[in-house]
C-alpha cells in the first residue's frame, strides 16, 4: 500500500482498494465493505504518520476519499451530528425498558446507566453559544489599586 502519490482531496478507487485488500466488490459485498472500514483505518494510521496529523478518510462509492480541510470541515461535524441522534434514539429505546422484569443487580444498573446517558445528553444539548467579550489588554492584579510610578 503506498500512499505516496496521494494528497488530500485525492480519491483512492474501488480497483484500487480491491487490488490492496485483495477482495472483489461483486463477489461478496458485506465483507467488501468491512473490509473498506478497515483498510480505512490503516490509510489514515498511515497518512497520520506520514502528514503528522489526522486526516479524514471517507468510504464513498466502494472506494475511500482523502479528505482535504474544506472537506474536513463539513464532514465531520454532520458526523458528529449523527452520533448524537444515534446516542439520543438508544437512550430514547433504553427509557422503554420494562424494569419491572430486570433482576434487582440489573434494575440498579439499569438506573446507573439511565442517568448516565440522561445527564451525558443533557450536557449536550445545544445552548446560546457564549458570547466572547473583546478584551482590552490585560489586567493586572494590584494589592492597593493603581501605583503611580515615580
Amino acid at each position: 500500500m503506498d500512499l505516496s502519490t496521494y494528497k488530500l482531496g485525492d480519491e483512492i478507487t474501488e480497483a484500487v482498494c480491491s487490488q490492496w485488500m485483495d477482495l472483489q466488490r461483486r463477489d461478496d459485498e458485506t465483507a467488501y465493505a468491512l473490509a473498506l472500514l478497515a483498510l480505512k483505518q490503516k490509510v489514515e494510521q498511515a497518512l497520520l504518520t506520514y502528514h503528522g496529523r489526522i486526516i479524514t478518510v471517507r468510504a464513498l462509492k466502494g472506494g475511500l476519499r482523502i479528505l482535504d480541510d474544506r472537506e474536513s470541515a463539513e464532514y465531520n461535524p454532520k458526523r458528529f451530528q449523527d452520533g448524537l441522534r444515534i446516542a439520543r434514539r438508544a437512550h430514547r429505546r433504553l427509557m422503554a425498558v420494562d424494569v419491572s422484569k430486570l433482576t434487582p443487580q440489573g434494575r440498579e444498573e439499569f438506573g446507573k446507566t439511565a442517568t448516565k446517558q440522561a445527564a451525558q445528553l443533557s450536557m449536550l444539548r445545544q445552548r446560546d453559544p457564549v458570547k466572547l467579550i473583546e478584551s482590552r489588554g490585560p489586567k493586572l492584579p494590584s494589592l492597593f489599586g493603581q501605583v503611580k510610578a515615580k
